[in-house]
């Protein structure tokens, strides 16, 4: 940490500026209050709930904890809804009790169409959570890259990519389509802050953009999905923009952006 008696820096403002956070625990709530926050959990919650939504799902609910997921279903239950689909993973695998994992490619229409699906993650979920103070949440992955970049070129509030990471540490899974994202926004006239976490994740994406596969497979994330039989979820997810949706968190829901 630096020293405590350091003078407060004082640096020109940014116009329509853009902020990589590396990893969620890296920013507070606080930080992202009135801003535009896209949250990146490539591998795989991002993609799973953008999946979901596309194969028409009519809501995302993100939970906390599996007590909570269950405690969601049993609520809705009991008020005579249909009970919504169970959904989500714990060390990568299908939770006991649960209908889905967090396999993309398990939310088929055949299982999801006019479902709601309660939603609970290792770092994705939580990640949505800690966005409550923001003027607006995003979904974005790889597979909705360009869908993602035009809804916030344009927006004079300041944009965070919010980078999940894996458990406690960074993951190159989701740094590498924040630094895709920048490239663009950058191209189209957004400006980078002084912290260099953004410029980090473009050297990261220009380094890695022509073999993105590989790449995403020797991610920490990758790597972990190969070791439990999960290798073509890498792949799925390393697609760009093969599922061209936007889900939007508002109100404690995931749905599509202006459904």
């Amino acid at each position: 940490m630096p020293a405590p008696d350091l003078t407060p820096l004082s640096l020109p403002p940014v116009e329509r500026p853009i902020h990589v956070h590396l990893h969620a625990r890296f920013v507070t709530p606080e930080e992202l209050a009135g801003g535009v926050v896209v949250v990146i959990d490539n591998l795989r919650a991002s993609v799973t709930m953008t999946a979901a939504l596309a194969n028409g799902a009519e809501a995302v609910v993100p939970a906390l904890t599996v007590e909570e997921a269950m405690s969601h279903r049993s609520r809705a239950s009991a008020n005579g809804k249909p009970a919504p689909l169970l959904g989500g993973e714990r060390g990568g695998v299908l939770i006991p009790g649960f209908d889905l994992d967090n396999s993309p490619r398990a939310y088929t229409p055949e299982r999801v169409a006019g479902r709601v699906v309660v939603f609970t993650t290792a770092n994705g979920t939580a990640a949505l959570l800690q966005s409550r103070l923001a003027a607006r949440v995003l979904v974005g992955s790889f597979v909705n890259l360009t869908r993602v970049v035009q809804e916030v070129q344009d927006d004079p509030r300041p944009v965070h990519l919010l980078c999940c990471g894996s458990r406690e540490d960074v993951g190159l899974d989701d740094v590498l389509p924040a630094g895709a994202m920048v490239e663009r926004l950058v191209a189209l006239g957004r400006g980078l802050v002084h912290d260099d976490s953004a410029r980090l994740a473009i050297l990261a994406w220009n380094a890695c953009s022509h073999d993105l596969e590989r790449a995403m497979a020797e991610s920490r994330g990758g790597r972990g999905l190969a070791r439990i039989g999960l290798a073509e979820d890498v792949r799925a997810c390393a697609r760009i923009d093969s599922v061209p949706v936007l889900p939007e968190y508002s109100g404690g829901v995931v749905r599509l952006a202006g459904g």
